[in-house]
């Protein structure tokens, strides 16, 4: 296949053109360069293709504006869409279709509902007559559409005779060989039935039957990891609608409006469009794309098109691009919202970070409901995974829970393109295990077998970069307990302070609310596992892990090192939940008693940052230091590093452990004797021993490449060479005074 496009909503222009209308609505609108290297033209019919195969028929179209990412980009209006069964989620191929064209039989049409007074024609003929006009103009013909009919004349008549009809049915009926459209020689146009009776002046004989109550509910069919969200929408929609308008003091609800903000790719504007698929009687959209010359008159022409047409909905995803172009949009915005007061008008808006919109547009006369979509966290992942590839295609062959630990920082727009290329990838091992007989039937042998396995998510899922991770190094950590020995007592605390909250959330409302700790500081002599540690915190904890070395963090210019430390906690946030790891701590958190006024800065802006984390759930803070006595006495009190773990040098049959560890994947002689190498060893760290293994292994290799008929074998004698040259490089004394040391004391002293 060729390029894959990324769809696009298309406004409709003017906006006040219903949804259903067939004038232009099949067009695909692409960029010239995309049309060159397609070998296609204005008007060219061509073939919509995603991963589950042929979806239908469109006209390419040349697209207006500019492309600035330079993506390959396709916009298309909401009822091809809907015809073709597309969502914005599916990526989408393009092919000339030309061979395709077949000409209706016949065209039934039928007049709407209701007339308006001025929507005359002199008689039927006369208006299949025009309709015939009409369907000519139009590129492809659906059943279910509407068509505006219009007399061509003088300006008299053209006020007056002016109809949108109903395409009731056609013939022959719509499939995947052809694109039907109209033969102004040959296919036959029917009106099924008479004009409805024009409304009268006389007044009703008895009270008219109150139309049926449109109750909007938005549908999480198809859509993982966003339940909550759905739900406090359809809250909002329940008051909004006819089945609440009789509830007291409606008025003080204010208007209806919700503001989805979170990083790119999870699922903002995919609530947007679940949003337009309601039984609105309008669906406006607000755009940089779709008004790129004058957004002041967009934005009035747009509010005012959703008043005419009540209920409606207006969209505005990408807002804060919008608004950024100049600041008298903010003030036409916040004066369009308030107006809706009381009107039957929802809006609905998204953009990457609330902090871009201005506060100004954040009140309940403005955005009022504001919903933060983070990125999934494991069940979400899990329930996003499900969603995708469908209750009917799900097999046993796939582990879902599985595939969702190992897609640590995925948003939702990651797992699609996950699930695209496992099924891809599922797609080409069928296809090369065919004979090149077999391979003309691959659509069946694909149909009959599994839609996608373990095994395809397995080769697959290190091609996708996790979205909200591009523009940082956040570390997916694979390091588990049974690497680390000998610090059980540690592994106990650290579970209950970090891995228990996420793990068993329940246990926190049993005992009366969320645990208090936020932070976890661990100090001891260089070494001893602190990294370790860490890491096999977040992972048992399956969360992102953030490691950042706090000399790292200290620049040279003024402001820099604040900005760092901020731009720390934004990307842990964006990816919550997430552990940050600060190795050095004491490189920013010295004390400001003892430091220059740059310093002061440093230490006040990490504490602001930590203080934040009280209101902020899914992120904790780990520090390590090997000098805990000049750390700022304001970040180890409680609300901060307010639980503190000492790290010691590993006993004797930790040291063995750890010896063990280095040495499971080695060939061992018979005669080494770990120990012996253990006792040996004594105010070794687990970094010293495993240097000792490293060493032994080199001496090994050496005595083999002097012998390589002999049998590659890690020998006692090599272990006895390696201890003749170890030195610890933490000595006892020192180890014993990390042991006694206290907040306040200094290293020295205990």
């Amino acid at each position: 296949m060729s390029v894959a496009f990324t769809l696009r909503p298309l406004e409709r222009n003017p906006p006040s053109t219903p949804g259903n209308a067939l004038e232009a609505a099949f067009r695909v609108h692409v960029s010239p360069k995309e049309l060159r290297n397609h070998r296609l033209t204005n008007g060219d019919l061509i073939r919509l293709k995603t991963l589950a195969g042929f979806k239908g028929y469109g006209i390419a179209w040349t697209a207006a504006g500019t492309n600035p990412a330079n993506k390959p980009i396709a916009k298309v209006t909401d009822l091809l869409k809907e015809q073709c069964g597309l969502s914005l989620n599916d990526p989408v191929w393009i092919e000339k279709a030309t061979d395709s064209w077949k000409p209706l039989t016949s065209v039934r049409i039928a007049y709407p509902e209701t007339l308006e007074q001025d929507a005359k024609f002199p008689s039927t003929d006369e208006l299949l007559y025009w309709a015939r006009y009409a369907l000519v103009d139009v590129e492809l013909v659906l059943p279910g559409c509407s068509l505006q009919v219009q007399a061509k004349g003088p300006k008299e008549q053209q006020k007056t005779s002016k109809l949108r009809l109903i395409v009731q049915s056609i013939d022959p009926q719509p499939d995947e060989k052809c694109a039907l459209y109209f033969d102004p020689v040959n296919t036959q146009v029917v009106a099924l039935d008479e004009p409805p009776a024009q409304q009268t002046t006389q007044p009703p004989t008895e009270q008219p039957a109150k139309p049926a109550p449109k109750v909007l509910k938005l549908s999480s069919d198809g859509i993982g990891g966003l339940s909550e969200h759905i739900a406090t929408i359809n809250k909002s929609l329940f008051f909004f609608s006819n089945a609440a308008s009789a509830l007291p003091d409606q008025h003080l609800l204010g208007p209806t409006t919700f503001l989805f903000h979170g990083p790119e790719g999870t699922g903002k504007s995919m609530l947007l469009e679940r949003l337009a698929e309601g039984p609105w009687n309008d669906v406006q959209r607000l755009s940089l794309e779709t008004h790129p010359k004058n957004q002041a008159a967009g934005i009035e022409d747009t509010f005012e098109a959703a008043k005419e047409n009540q209920p409606s909905l207006v969209l505005m995803d990408n807002l804060d691009k919008f608004l950024e172009k100049a600041e008298t949009l903010v003030g036409k915005l916040r004066s369009e919202l308030a107006k809706l007061e009381g009107s039957k008008v929802v809006v609905a808006a998204a953009a990457r970070s609330i902090y871009d919109i201005d506060s100004s547009l954040r009140t309940t006369s403005g955005f009022k409901a504001e919903l933060e979509i983070f990125p999934p966290n494991l069940a979400q992942r899990e329930d996003i995974l499900r969603q995708i590839i469908g209750p009917e295609r799900a097999t046993s062959n796939v582990h879902f829970t599985a595939v969702a630990e190992r897609s640590h920082g995925f948003v939702g727009r990651d797992i699609h393109k996950l699930c695209g290329l496992a099924r891809n990838h599922r797609v080409q091992e069928v296809y090369e295990s065919l004979e090149d007989a077999q391979k003309l039937t691959l659509g069946e042998v694909l149909e009959a077998g599994d839609f996608v396995t373990q095994s395809d998510f397995d080769a697959v899922i290190d091609q996708v970069q996790p979205t909200v991770l591009k523009d940082s190094i956040l570390e997916v950590p694979k390091v588990k307990w049974d690497q680390i020995a000998g610090l059980d007592h540690v592994r106990a605390l650290l579970e209950a302070i970090t891995i228990r909250p996420f793990k068993h959330p329940d246990l926190d409302s049993k005992f009366g609310g969320p645990q208090s700790r936020k932070g976890v500081l661990m100090y001891g002599p260089p070494g001893c596992a602190k990294t370790l540690i860490a890491q096999a915190v977040a992972t048992e904890s399956h969360q992102n892990f953030l490691a950042v070395k706090g000399s790292e963090l200290i620049k040279m210019y003024v402001g820099e090192s604040e900005r760092a430390i901020r731009d720390v906690f934004r990307r842990a946030r964006a990816a919550k939940p997430c552990i940050i790891f600060f190795d050095e701590i004491d490189s920013i958190g010295k004390s400001r008693e003892k430091t220059q006024d740059s310093g002061l800065n440093v230490v006040a802006t990490l504490l602001n940052e930590m203080d934040g984390i009280e209101a902020l759930k899914d992120v904790f803070i780990i520090g390590a230091t090997n000098r805990p006595d000049i750390l700022d006495s304001a970040l180890i009190r409680t609300g901060r590093f307010d639980a503190h773990i000492h790290i010691g040098l590993p006993t004797l049959e930790a040291r063995k452990q750890i010896l063990e560890i280095h040495t499971r994947k080695r060939p061992l002689a018979e005669d080494v004797d770990l120990d012996t190498v253990a006792q040996r060893t004594e105010g070794s760290s687990g970094a010293d021993i495993k240097g000792l293994c490293a060493v032994a292994v080199e001496m090994a290799i050496s005595d083999y490449e002097k012998a390589p008929e002999s049998e590659p074998m890690i020998r006692m004698c090599h272990f006895e060479r390696a201890l003749a040259e170890h030195q610890p490089h933490t000595l006892k004394e020192e180890a014993e005074r990390y042991k006694y040391w206290r907040p306040g004391m200094s290293l020295s002293e205990s």
